[in-house]
């Protein structure tokens, strides 16, 4: 395991115990979110829950069991989501879970298993993106008929990105028919891992809603993860640009990019998750106070994983209890709606 691993790894342990949240919340004053000028709060503070919906599950020491590493680790499919959709129904609120395809590859007992999972939640009115991990969707690879090495974006070329997208947008169409069809407006690439020539494939293929950016963050740069939205500092929605995926003002698509919200934690830039345990609720307060919502709502766009919201053996983890706690939280804010990507962008675009 890499040094860096081994040290998140022992930060996630120590944070996750009562001793570790104290110390947490005496720091959380270095929580930072630039986002301009406080103005008048006219329209409702969005909150989009996200779900990258994927194979895996957490060990028993904590320890993420990611897709890449067991493909066929199909808890975070079922188990996974499960759990999920137990915290939603009991704060009453939608989500978007973005699918990877690689549980089409799933065979028996955890096919119905998953599929008994994917029908609950549409027939609850989450919404269903699409979520690319080429180098670890056996499903995808056989739709295609070839092997892919990489997850991230920049190791293919643009012909491949399409036939990528296409392929997996295809396949979910295929496996859940008509209650999907017309309502696959939403992406994100595995690993936040979109590039400039994937945007423009988004955009040929008629996505609606990218939500790949986390703004000041990048990773991964000498290997097949890797992915860079370092020169982003924009947490506002704005159209992808189709020659340079880090621009904001090009506006040469028509895809929304509904970026992950980021902030800034004593210098070091992390995500709205609840991994982050009570930063996520900092966070969320930060952005409350100093969003612009005096010409259109805002979207604090939240992320998560299936397969951090399940131990092995199903029972629900620390993580999606978390999760539960923030949403606790934030309902407690005058004028604050938990809605879709979807929702969020036709509440953007009327506005």
């Amino acid at each position: 395991m890499k040094l860096m691993l081994k040290e998140k790894l022992f930060l996630y342990r120590l944070l996750s115990t009562n001793l570790g949240k104290t110390v947490l919340n005496l720091l959380s004053f270095g929580v930072k979110a630039e986002l301009g000028p406080k103005k008048e709060k006219k329209y409702p503070f969005l909150v989009v829950i996200t779900v990258d919906t994927e194979a895996g599950y957490v060990d028993k020491n904590e320890r993420r069991i990611w897709q890449k590493e067991k493909p066929e680790a199909f808890q975070g499919y079922y188990f996974g989501v499960r759990n999920l959709l137990s915290v939603f129904d009991k704060h009453r609120i939608k989500s978007t879970f973005f699918l990877s395809t690689q549980c089409f590859s799933s065979e028996g007992k955890e096919s119905g298993l998953i599929s008994k999972e994917l029908k609950i939640l549409m027939n609850d009115n989450h919404e269903i993106g699409l979520h690319l991990h080429p180098d670890s969707d056996f499903a995808l690879q056989k739709k295609v008929g070839k092997k892919f090495d990489a997850t991230s974006a920049f190791f293919y070329n643009y012909k491949e990105k399409l036939e990528i997208i296409k392929a997996a947008r295809d396949l979910i169409k295929e496996k859940l028919r008509k209650k999907i069809e017309k309502n696959l407006v939403s992406f994100r690439w595995g690993n936040w891992a979109l590039d400039s020539k994937g945007a423009k494939a988004l955009n040929k293929l008629g996505f609606k809603i990218d939500s790949s950016a986390t703004p000041g963050i990048k990773g991964h740069a000498h290997d097949a993860m890797k992915y860079d939205w370092s020169k982003v500092s924009r947490h506002y929605p704005w159209k992808l640009s189709t020659v340079n995926h880090q621009a904001t003002n090009h506006n040469n698509s028509n895809v929304m990019e509904i970026p992950i919200a980021t902030f800034d934690f004593f210098g070091f830039a992390l995500r709205a998750d609840p991994v982050n345990s009570l930063l996520l609720n900092k966070a969320f307060a930060k952005y409350y106070k100093k969003a612009d919502r005096s010409e259109r709502p805002f979207p604090f766009v939240v992320i998560t994983h299936s397969s951090e919201a399940t131990y092995e053996d199903g029972k629900p983890t620390i993580t999606s209890k978390d999760l539960g706690k923030f949403i606790s939280y934030a309902k407690k804010f005058d004028n604050v709606e938990f809605v879709t990507l979807r929702n969020a962008y036709e509440a953007i675009a009327k506005a």
